[in-house]
This record gives C-alpha cells, sequence and structure tokens, in this order.
C-alpha cells in the first residue's frame, strides 16, 4: 500500500491517493481536479474509486470532474450525509458557491481493502476509512480529528457530544501506532493524540 497527499483548494484540504492491490482509491478529491488528474494518471491504475470522508464542499468539489475524466459512476459516502451532500446550501458564500455536477453516490461500506468506521459528530455521516497491510494501520479521519484538535461541531449538522463519543469508540479503542490523517493539516497517531491532545482526555 502507498499513500500520496495533496493538500489542494483555497481552504488546504487534504485529499489522499491510496493504492492497495490492484486499485486506487481517491480520498477527499475536494478541488483542484486538473492537478490531481495528473497525479493519477502517472499512476496508471485501471480501477479508480472515489471515497468521501464526509460531505462538506471542500472535500467534495473535485469529484464530479474526476468521475467524468475516469468514467467513475459513483462516489462512495456513507448514507447519513447524502442530504449535505446535494444541499445548495453546502458552501461558504460568497466564496465558494455549491458544487456544481455532483455524481451519484452509492453506500461507503467496508470491503476487502478497507473498513469504514462511523464517525458522526461533525457531520451526521461522518467516516473513518482504515487501511492495513502488513506494514500497519492508516486511518484516514477527515475532519473529525486533527493534530492536537478536533473537528467543528458548530456547522449544520455538527453535534459536539456525538464527535466525542466516536473519538472514544473509534480512535482511543485503537492501537497507539495507528497513524491517522486528517483532512487538513499533518498526519499523526493514535499514541500520539492520546498523549497530546486535550480533547483526547
Amino acid at each position: 500500500m502507498t499513500i500520496k497527499t495533496f493538500t489542494v483548494g483555497e481552504i488546504g484540504t487534504n485529499c489522499y491517493l491510496v493504492t492497495s492491490g490492484d486499485k486506487l482509491y481517491v480520498i477527499d478529491p475536494g478541488a483542484e481536479s486538473t492537478r490531481l488528474i495528473s497525479a493519477i494518471d502517472a499512476l496508471k491504475f485501471k480501477q479508480i474509486e472515489i471515497l468521501l470522508t464526509h460531505a462538506h464542499f471542500d472535500h467534495i468539489g473535485a469529484a464530479g470532474e474526476l468521475c467524468r475524466h475516469y468514467d467513475i459512476p459513483e462516489v462512495k459516502l456513507r448514507a447519513p450525509d447524502r442530504e449535505l451532500y446535494f444541499s445548495k446550501d453546502n458552501s461558504m458564500l460568497p466564496f465558494f458557491p455549491p458544487v456544481a455536477d455532483l455524481p451519484p453516490v452509492a453506500e461507503l461500506s467496508c470491503c476487502n481493502d478497507y473498513q469504514v468506521l462511523p464517525m458522526p459528530g461533525h457531520t451526521p455521516g461522518g467516516s473513518g476509512i482504515l487501511f492495513a497491510d502488513e506494514t500497519g494501520k492508516n486511518l484516514f479521519i477527515g475532519d473529525s480529528v486533527f493534530a492536537s484538535s478536533i473537528g467543528r461541531t458548530d456547522l449544520p449538522g455538527g453535534n459536539y457530544e456525538q464527535l466525542i463519543a466516536s473519538i472514544k469508540r473509534e480512535i482511543l479503542t485503537l492501537d497507539d501506532d495507528v497513524k491517522l490523517y486528517p483532512g487538513h493539516g499533518p498526519a499523526t497517531t493514535v499514541g500520539r493524540e492520546r498523549q497530546n491532545n486535550p480533547f483526547f482526555r
């Protein structure tokens, strides 16, 4: 398994290209579709899937263009975020209008390559996507957790108590060496956050 990180868009969203077996997974393509297409083409994978940790506009902005370019029929997202995904209010006006021409959505559920951890709180359908191989475990956590912080819960659909419960249930039960790849900012580990994140105490 390999992981390539691209920070895209005006608010610095992390998009991850994850290779596992004969598939390439694009996690949270938030913007800069031309740049992402160039990087994807260089990897020469024929099977490409788009996985979304949640549906905020800055994580889905390039999904439509990637689907059209690679003839991908749908993106994968947990059902509780479908309404947000298609909502005209999913924007940050006046700077970021609603995302247009979004592709269809299929349910994000576990498969042979990854496990889905329900992480409601930042959004109702927020998810962790856990990949594991012989080198260790890697959890793509969206905006639920950041290095030394957690995601906002003051946006529509956010719920602080839910997010803290999700963290306790899905993250604090993991081993310290599990790597966390957030939607913004640097990667970290469960152990580092267990020790240093004030919201984990």
